[in-house]
């Protein structure tokens, strides 16, 4: 059991050993860094679409905010529905049908047996 233990103690520190960081990727670290600072800054908004003035910028936020509270202003108009509102509904379009004790089975929408 010992000897097992020490065994894969062992792998484990020779395996750490290897994929270990050498000096060599340290100074290539630093070589990109500085090459990055050089380089111009772009501004992105969206999918690769670029703007150059603050102006641009703002247009294309508003637009998002005003998109975004459209959304959520659809969003509670549907929550209003008695689907979601009504409790007695239980998550369907119609409130489920009460069958005799005989005939009610497990509902797969809800998991709820009427």
């Amino acid at each position: 059991m010992a000897k097992a233990f020490f065994f894969i103690l062992l792998m484990i520190a020779t395996l750490s050993s290897i994929f270990a960081q050498n000096s060599r990727d340290v100074d290539n670290s630093a070589k990109t860094s500085s090459q990055n600072k050089k380089s111009v800054k772009v501004f992105k908004s969206g999918k690769n679409s670029f703007f150059k003035t603050q102006k641009e910028g703002k247009e294309e936020y508003e637009d998002r905010m005003k998109q975004v509270a459209k959304d959520k202003k659809k969003s509670v108009k549907i929550l209003k529905k008695p689907q979601y509102s009504d409790k007695s509904y239980f998550g369907h379009k119609r409130p489920p049908k009460k069958r005799p004790l005989s005939k009610r089975k497990l509902c797969k929408a809800c998991g709820i047996v009427h």
